[in-house]
């Protein structure tokens, strides 16, 4: 019986995504959930995997086309087809399971299916036709910033493969022939996660943001971090120390793990902590969350930051960790070492953000006649005026910076 499989629902109101690359073709027998092809939405990259088993009869894409959401992915022969079609963790009705007569070729999103033989899909624009590239490859070329589509491959099917990424590299190396002419002008789409950052930061650009910072003794905080990873053999960060902390001060003041609908004018108080941490990628910033942070140990925090880190830089976040963050904290101490302040910006529709700066050594007047030196990290919270006053967020710093200085007092929520 033919099936067609439509582009899912990914989550997180992405209604397109980029086809990066097939992992079957036309005539190939598959297996229910084998790895169909991966996509790439605006935040990360996804594998979607086949709805069922059966013939792959036609491909409804090519590699490097945008794919809207409902519209056809693939039309699969199958004994069995699916009543319902994958969709993250959940399942959506399928958009079609049309009778076993020849459709035409996929419409536009919403649009009926007519009756008629289905083209087979031309090859990508790309001069080197369709791409396949394996995950690692397509990794390894990121990190040594080849773009694969001028690249020719000599594996199976012209699979691009790490020799071909490193012959680029060694191109590039040799010196120029002639000297390249200066000026001119390069334009480039957003796309992926610029996209994503900049559709953010608009968003948070109409928001009135007010910015508080702070500077507090970390000389116990340090020595706290460092007896823990000794003692637990885990590299317990500073990170999962700031959001134990940051827990019970959100418990208290409830406004501060929110959002506002602008609608009705009502604040959503959420009684659950799921806090966002920024990770820095290749492709950009991406913030992956950290469910029910308040269940977890500062040893299960750090590893959660560790693996959810590490999947970012590689692209392989699931879209339900990056979304449904209540409250974000970004650790700008962690790359440069110059910088000492830095202003976070609100990631609507939540209504603060933490930033957090390296442990530093820095002198610090402590009375009128003695200067110490001191181990001290700067803290800065911006916070949405229209629901947070600067009163309101000092009150809620002072057990987070109580808490820096004496780390004792994090056993107080345990």
């Amino acid at each position: 019986m033919r099936f067609e499989f439509r582009l899912p629902d990914v989550g997180e109101g992405i209604t397109e995504s980029e086809l990066l690359t097939w992992h079957v073709a036309p005539g190939e027998q598959v297996h229910e959930d084998q790895v169909l092809c991966e996509i790439e939405t605006d935040k990360a990259t996804v594998e979607i995997p086949a709805p069922c088993s059966g013939r792959v009869e036609q491909l409804g894409a090519q590699v490097g086309q945008t794919v809207r959401v409902g519209e056809i992915l693939a039309v699969f022969d199958a004994e069995r087809p699916p009543a319902q079609q994958f969709s993250g963790e959940k399942h959506a009705p399928a958009a079609s399971t049309a009778p076993t007569q020849p459709a035409a070729a996929a419409p536009a999103h919403g649009a009926s299916v007519a009756a008629a033989p289905a083209p087979t899909p031309a090859p990508p624009a790309n001069r080197h036709g369709p791409l396949r590239a394996a995950p690692s490859t397509r990794r390894y070329a990121r990190e040594h910033e080849v773009d694969l589509a001028e690249v020719s491959g000599s594996g199976p099917k012209g699979r691009v493969l790490r020799e071909d990424i490193d012959a680029v590299v060694a191109r590039r190396q040799a010196p120029p022939p002639t000297a390249a002419a200066a000026g001119g002008e390069t334009r480039r789409r957003l796309s992926g996660v610029a996209k994503a950052m900049y559709d953010s930061m608009s968003r948070a650009a109409r928001v009135p943001q007010a910015t508080t910072g702070f500077a507090v003794t970390a000389a116990a905080l340090e020595t706290a971090r460092k007896r823990l990873s000794a003692h637990t053999g885990t590299r317990v960060s500073f990170v999962a120390l700031l959001i134990k902390a940051l827990i019970p001060a959100l418990k208290a003041m409830p406004q501060f793990n929110a959002s506002i609908d602008d609608d009705t004018l009502e604040v959503i108080e959420k009684h659950y902590y799921h806090i966002g941490f920024a990770a820095y990628t290749d492709a950009g910033l991406v913030v992956p969350v950290i469910r029910d942070a308040d269940r977890l140990s500062v040893v299960e925090l750090s590893t959660a930051i560790e693996e959810l880190a590490a999947r970012a830089r590689e692209r392989r976040l699931g879209p339900d960790e990056l979304r449904g963050a209540t409250f974000t904290l970004s650790n700008w101490g962690s790359h440069g070492g110059q910088d000492i302040f830095g202003t976070p910006i609100i990631n609507p529709p939540q209504v603060a953000i933490l930033g957090m700066g390296r442990v530093r050594s820095e002198p610090v007047v402590v009375d009128d006649s003695r200067i110490e030196i001191q181990r001290r990290l700067n803290l800065v919270l911006s916070y949405d005026h229209r629901l947070i006053d600067g009163v309101t967020a000092l009150r809620f710093m002072q057990p987070i910076l109580a808490a820096v200085e004496d780390p004792l007092l994090l056993l107080a929520d345990a």
